[in-house]
């Protein structure tokens, strides 16, 4: 076998592992463009928990993985990240904090991937 030939050999199955944590984030976004939504961000019934009460009239449920929320409750903040949808049962789960929370306004289940202080305080 040529060096050539056994150099691929070796090459092809690095190329495929340096890129699958690329591929598996894709996937994990469902294909989905990064939104980002601006609005009032508030504790919700957990310490985990977050809500954005957006300019839109929706509320976003944010669930933030590497995202620190915390230091940014009470204030306008953009959240970038994407919608998601939930299994019934993790629905079924939230179903009750959630519809507390939005009052009569809709909401979104959302992931954050970022977030940037617009102002000190919510209008």
């Amino acid at each position: 076998m040529s060096t050539l030939k056994r150099l691929s050999l070796w090459f092809a199955p690095l190329v495929f592992l340096s890129l699958l944590p690329v591929l598996l984030s894709a996937q994990e976004m469902g294909g989905k463009q990064p939104t980002a939504v601006t609005g009032c961000l508030k504790q919700g019934s957990t310490d985990t928990g977050f809500y954005l009460m957006a300019q839109d009239g929706k509320m976003y449920e944010i669930m933030a993985h590497g995202v620190n929320l915390k230091e940014h409750v009470g204030h306008t903040v953009t959240v970038t990240g994407h919608s998601v949808k939930l299994s019934e049962a993790q629905e079924a789960k939230k179903a009750a904090t959630e519809k507390a929370e939005a009052g009569s306004s809709s909401y979104v289940d959302f992931q954050a991937t970022g977030v940037k202080m617009v102002s000190s305080s919510c209008q």
